[in-house]
């Protein structure tokens, strides 16, 4: 799915391996979406402190987010969104986001 996600990547099968291996600095994790033992979608996330305008606050942050088209509209990708948010809530994050285009797009703040 990685390579469906990124497919203009190049090293997608060295970073898998250094994943699973511990090596791989970012995604910190990876969750993934599966339908009757099929993987349908995934999520790769990082915990930053560095988002612009989010400077120094311990971020979720989804990497990419990727749901097999013949999935999509079924709310797998809101499902994979909010387990990843709840996996940022759970390492003390105070944000989650994302970007597009080099622009945050998600920018939900916890409540304390």
């Amino acid at each position: 799915m990685r390579r469906e996600l990124w497919p203009d990547g190049d090293d997608h099968d060295v970073e898998i391996a250094a994943f699973f291996v511990g090596l791989l600095e970012e995604p910190e994790a990876v969750l993934v979406a599966e339908d009757d033992g099929l993987l349908i979608g995934v999520a790769e996330l990082s915990l930053r402190r560095d988002v612009a305008g989010l400077e120094g606050r311990l971020t979720g942050y989804v990497e990419g987010l990727f749901v097999r088209p013949a999935f999509r509209g079924r709310d797998v990708g809101l499902r994979l969104l909010r387990a990843s948010q709840e996996w940022a809530r759970e390492r003390g994050c105070v944000v989650f986001a994302s970007d597009r285009a080099g622009r945050v797009v998600l920018d939900w703040r916890f409540s304390a």
